[in-house]
């Protein structure tokens, strides 16, 4: 593959300001749709690896102990992944407008900043996370005996540097994205499940799982470096510093309510593996096997999606172009559900076959099928609701509305504890899966209502006009 060929776009010059919104809406949603389709087909070739990877560990492992405590190991520096990732929702905007509105130096200025408080973070958070490991797993993992809490311990160190790859590489496609170069940033997480899966294939047999931790950790160094690369041949890139300016503490006074948000947000992945951790053995590995194939839509839909709209709201919000912005969710809102709905149907009415086809030989048995395609069945119905969900809180962090993306948080964490409490006693695993669908329909309408009443607000304050956004 000629990984210079792709990053060397048609994508504008760095020395212009973000892509400039085209004067036809019609044009420019069509624009949109081509870089989902395409942001969408290297997420495919990005998940079918990793499918690979998935078989492969299923077939060596199956629904085993091992499998449960590398997904309870990865959990903590996923969630610290998640919530470094996050930092996209509070930078882009305000670095969109700093370029358009102070030019290409002050925005230079914000990067240094933004990315030497990066670093302290997410050091910090690295040193921080590694002796309180042993508590924390005790809380997550509270059903593991002490042999398999010790692998998870054990497994959890050799990931934790992870967090300052993986923070790092956020911020990298973040001033891609922004810029609408979306094809390094699509490209470089296929580096993660493909050398996690070479390294588990070559160290499977004698290293066991720990080649799946190494592997995992090497992909997120390689992700690092490819978009390190890209973005520094593209000249966005500056030494990082700690005195950050007035933007650069702007961003991070956002920050904060973004981050607490985000974690409360995802924290549905916490939540339900630690609720599963305490059903019978292989719950983590069943929950996450009946994930994958709705996790790969997700990410070719929702991913692509809100990577592409994200940096389109931000500059139609900055021009003022409400009507337009409102046609754009109205477009994309249908498109979404005419793309989620057969999806859905597929994943329920084929979820056994489908699981059996994936899944299904080595150490992966017949009742490890069942109990997973329950598990993807209740899962499937999240699809649209999901969907909508990323785009509409990409929407609300344009609008700068983060202290509502917060509480909107609060409520999934609410609704994701006592919907997985209830429906767990009743049908084992399969009733968080059912939960997590019920969060996200409830999640959407709360999102869309947010939404609706702050374009109202929005649109009656006069914004800044630049004359890269304007028609």
């Amino acid at each position: 593959m000629d990984f210079e060929a792709l990053m060397q776009t048609s994508d504008p010059s760095p020395e212009q300001a973000p892509t400039a919104i085209a004067a036809a809406p019609g044009v420019a949603t069509g624009r949109l749709v081509a870089n989902a389709a395409m942001l969408g087909s290297m997420v495919v070739l990005v998940k079918l690896v990793a499918f690979g990877k998935d078989w492969l560990v299923a077939q060596r492992f199956g629904a085993s102990d091992e499998v449960d405590a590398f997904l309870v190991a990865l959990v903590l520096p996923s969630y610290a992944i998640v919530v470094a990732q996050s930092f996209a929702l509070a930078f882009v905007p305000t670095y969109i407008r700093v370029w358009h509105g102070s030019g290409a130096a002050a925005a230079l200025r914000l990067t240094r900043g933004v990315l030497g408080c990066a670093a302290a973070a997410l050091v910090l958070t690295t040193i921080v996370l590694v002796p309180l490991a042993p508590l924390l797993l005790r809380l997550i993992a509270a059903g593991f005996d002490d042999e398999k809490l010790a692998l998870t311990l054990r497994l959890l160190y050799v990931l934790a540097p992870t967090i300052l790859v993986a923070g790092f590489s956020s911020v990298f496609a973040s001033l891609l994205n922004a810029h609408e170069r979306f094809r390094a940033a699509a490209l470089a997480p296929l580096a993660l499940p493909a050398f996690t899966l070479v390294l588990f294939w070559l160290g499977r047999e004698r290293y066991g799982i720990y080649a799946l931790a190494v592997g995992t950790l090497v992909g997120f160094a390689a992700e690092f470096v490819i978009l390190g690369l890209a973005a520094h041949r593209q000249r966005l890139l500056a030494w990082p510093t700690l005195q950050a300016d007035e933007n650069a503490r702007r961003v991070g006074i956002q920050y904060v309510p973004v981050a607490l948000a985000s974690l409360l947000m995802s924290s549905s992945m916490v939540i339900d593996q630690s609720m599963a951790a305490t059903l019978a053995s292989g719950s983590v590995a069943t929950l996450s096997y009946g994930n994958k194939m709705v996790s790969l839509l997700l990410g070719i839909v929702a991913a692509s999606l809100s990577t592409v709209l994200f940096p389109r709201f931000s500059k139609l919000i900055a021009a003022g172009r409400w009507d337009e912005l409102k046609q754009l969710l109205r477009t994309f809102g249908q498109l979404i559900f005419a793309l989620a709905i057969p999806a859905v149907v597929l994943l329920i009415v084929g979820s056994e076959p489908l699981v059996r086809l994936v899944f299904e030989r080595g150490a992966f048995t017949s009742a490890d099928t069942i109990a997973a395609a329950g598990v993807q069945r209740w899962l499937a119905p999240e699809i649209p609701f999901y969907i909508l969900v990323m785009v509409g809180s990409r929407l609300l962090s344009a609008l700068d509305a983060y202290q509502v993306t917060l509480r909107i948080g609060v409520l999934n964490l609410v609704l994701n504890v006592v919907g997985n409490y209830v429906f767990m006693s009743l049908f084992g695993v399969k009733g968080i899966a059912m939960s997590t669908s019920l969060v996200y329909v409830a999640a959407t309408v709360v999102t869309l209502v947010a939404i609706r009443f702050k374009l109202a607000e929005r649109s009656e304050t006069p914004a800044a006009t630049f004359d890269s956004v304007s028609p």
